[in-house]
């Protein structure tokens, strides 16, 4: 096993200590040092992260937006007051990080307003601390030189552990401050002679809290008992580990009590109990498919996940030569140091190296039994890669000391210029700042995540659904909230209103649910009614259509507006097996009045089908070139509108293809194309859960930006007809549904 550079020897004393290196300290002289103090990495990570907010490309604002958002639900409550009791505000059962998190960006939120800026400050500050931590614990155990290394490469991170390390989600991303502590705490235990009590129990208390912050930890739990033991050979059972196992109770006892409330639902991950997630199955599925293997998936993503396949894998290749090469070459070096060394060298001695490769083999392990296979759950162990990277750089330096500098220079001049190179194309000077004024939290979000938490797992719990709608839930909570943040949590309630309608109902079944529909979202609930039915039946539109054929009898504009949801949802949930002359006549069983929702679905469909297929818009003009003199020249613009909205799905979520690309088209097609982009933009306007609308939103800034005057009239004009459907008669102020 490679150990540290230049280690300080054991002291003597009554028990063996882990080996703890003075700054800089080397078997060869000096090494070349990088002159920056722990405070100077800290300002520049945490100026380096607050440029990165600040100019993020509006479309780049996620991962996981709306985890994000919800936890900036739970620091609005706190801001405002509670409505129930702080643990009910939990994401969900498993991980109840989010509410730690909650709080701390409640504080940012009193200082700065509830923005998402605000909000991103709270994640920021745990991974400051992180960093604080590992650099302390680095310092004392490896050398000044190699916490120098592990800094760098923590400040010029790659982008996707960029965006997780500012992304407020309470969960695998904010669980490396747990970890840090730890390794801090642990080698401080064991370097002690005489450890103090207080020592061992705060490692315990870490250990506790951190396994209820977010199950992941339970690796670096592990990886922890494992060092301990080995390092303890035959001594582990002594008082130090009484004080953790006391400490790690009083740290793990929120997570007892609240499911033992709950009948331990917290034991249910994504609708299967924690231990059915891992299984020999998903190694027997990887050996005939290497790329499934985690140590290939994980350097298939350790750069970018982004779905530009081209920045992706760049990304990805540059960073996995930059780290694998460093270590390989470390690895190459020390192999040829101990073939020369006489025989009967001493025993490899647990080390802080020693404990990353043993949490790093027992990350593998765990992801490849398991399949929890996404690019998040691998960000709790770049600090551990960060570590043994920077522990092979200054092993190459200590083996080859004729050219310690230029080891050095070449090794930070990479970091440095592969960080920013890969950050560049994410910024945009167009429109900086969106997130100092954007909304940082979404009351629409509530009503489903607290039903998620309290119905039972796979159930639709009709009467709660109820309940959610009616007196005390919104008479408790819709007082102290804006106009604006009501119909947020109306929204969110309306959705779970539609979701909860027995299709083909009895009448007084559907009349139950229709009474307590807030007061103005009567249409905004038959749409979702429409995409609940379409949602049902994913690849039979005539099974949703005739699930709704109900509604018809009740009201004729009830039926049309949840025939067009159903229309709207048809084409992003409908397979694209069938081929575009599938759709090239009128269906007969489509009335008139619908026909034009009929072909922008099937443009919606064909525009997906094509796009998907090539992601290039200029293949794509030629296929609708092609495939349009097939039509009646009456639904070709209905048809040109239904591409718009695929195309807007597409390209809203990247931004490496500007949407002002659509002008490129031929002019016949850009009104029929941009209006469908409007249609798209009103959409998501009106039904997404984010509090986002009109031009400030993060997503119009992306949506328009570059169009011309031109462009910008036909984008208003398709979002305006959107609109159009939901004109009705409201209340100017929303009031409490009566309950029935």
């Amino acid at each position: 096993m490679m150990m540290p550079s230049g280690d300080a020897q054991v002291g003597t004393g009554g028990a063996r200590r882990v080996p703890v290196a003075p700054p800089d300290a080397t078997g060869d002289g000096p090494p070349p040092a990088i002159n920056v103090s722990l405070g100077g990495f800290l300002l520049l990570f945490v100026a380096s992260r607050l440029l990165y907010v600040v100019l993020i490309h509006p479309g780049y604002v996620p991962p996981q937006l709306g985890d994000e958002l919800y936890v900036g639900t739970i620091a609005q409550e706190l801001v405002t007051g509670l409505t129930l009791p702080f643990p009910e505000y939990r994401t969900n059962n498993f991980a109840l990080g989010t509410l730690v998190i909650g709080a701390l960006a409640a504080g940012f939120f009193l200082l700065f307003g509830p923005t998402l800026f605000a909000l991103k400050l709270a994640a920021l500050l745990v991974s400051t601390l992180a960093l604080a931590f590992w650099y302390s614990t680095l310092q004392r155990a490896a050398g000044e030189r190699v916490a120098c290394y592990f800094a760098l490469l923590f400040c010029f991170s790659p982008p996707l552990l960029t965006a997780y390390s500012v992304a407020a989600l309470g969960d695998h991303a904010q669980s490396i401050l747990f970890s840090a502590l730890t390794v801090l705490l642990l080698f401080r235990m064991l370097s002690q002679e005489k450890p103090s009590p207080a020592v061992p129990a705060l490692l315990g208390l870490t250990a506790g809290v951190g396994l209820w912050f977010a199950y992941i930890y339970g690796l670096t739990l592990l990886a922890l008992l494992g060092f301990w033991l080995w390092h303890d050979k035959g001594k582990f059972w002594r008082p130090p580990v009484l004080w953790f196992a006391l400490g790690f109770l009083v740290g793990f006892s929120p997570w007892i009590i609240i499911n033992v409330q709950t009948h331990f639902a917290g034991l249910v991950i994504y609708d299967k109990n924690v231990w059915e997630h891992f299984g020999l199955a998903h190694l027997w599925d990887g050996l005939p498919h290497p790329w499934r293997l985690f140590p290939v998936e994980f350097l298939r993503t350790i750069g970018s996940d982004d779905s530009w396949d081209l920045y992706r894998r760049t990304v990805n290749l540059l960073y996995s030569l930059l780290y694998l090469g460093s270590i390989l070459t470390a690895g190459v070096l020390w192999l040829r140091t101990v073939r020369s060394e006489p025989t009967g060298s001493r025993p490899p001695r647990p080390t802080l190296a020693g404990f990353a490769i043993l949490y790093l083999v027992v990350f593998a392990l765990a992801v490849q039994f398991s399949d929890f296979r996404s690019a998040h759950y691998y960000v709790p162990a770049y600090p551990f890669l960060f570590l043994f990277v920077a522990h092979s750089i200054a092993r190459c330096q200590d083996l080859v000391p004729r050219v310690q500098r230029q080891i050095q220079t070449i090794f930070v001049a990479s970091v440095v210029v592969l960080g920013l190179g890969t950050h560049v194309p994410l910024l945009s000077l167009d429109r900086p700042g969106a997130t100092l004024s954007a909304k940082g939290y979404a009351y629409a979000l509530l009503p489903g995540i607290y039903l998620d938490n309290h119905v039972p797992v796979g159930s639709v719990d009709r009467e709660f659904d109820l309940a959610l709608g009616q007196r005390p839930f919104l008479s408790d909570i819709l007082p102290k909230l804006s106009s604006d943040d009501q119909r947020e949590l109306y929204r969110g309630i309306v959705w779970l209103l539609a979701r909860a309608v027995p299709l083909n109902a009895q009448a007084e079944d559907f009349s139950r649910i229709e009474r307590v529909v807030p007061p103005g979202f009567n249409r905004h609930f038959y749409y979702e009614l429409g995409a609940t039915a379409m949602g049902r039946h994913p690849n039979e539109l005539l099974k949703a259509v005739a699930a709704v054929e109900f509604v018809r009898h009740r009201s004729p504009t009830a039926y049309h507006v949840a025939m067009v949801g159903i229309y709207r949802s048809w084409p992003e949930l409908a397979s694209l097996d069938a081929g575009p002359e599938a759709f090239a006549t009128a269906p007969v069983h489509v009335a008139p009045e619908l026909l034009p929702h009929y072909w922008r679905a099937v443009g919606h469909l064909r525009g997906r089908y094509w796009y998907d297929a090539d992601r290039s818009l200029s293949l794509l003009n030629g296929r609708v070139q092609a495939f349009l003199p097939r039509l009646d020249p009456p639904v070709q613009r209905y048809f040109l509108q239904g591409v718009g909205q695929a195309l807007f799905t597409f390209l809203i979520t990247s931004h490496w293809v500007p949407p002002a690309e659509l002008e490129r088209f031929p002019p016949a097609y850009q009104e029929g194309l941009l209006e469908g982009w409007g249609m798209a933009l009103g959409e998501d306007e009106h039904f997404s859960l984010f509090p986002w609308k009109g031009h400030d939103s993060p997503f119009w800034m992306a949506g328009t930006k570059g169009f011309s005057a031109r462009s910008l009239a036909s984008i208003q004009r398709g979002k305006a007809q959107f609109e159009a459907l939901f004109e009705g008669p409201a209340p100017s102020a929303l009031e409490l549904p009566v309950s029935q």
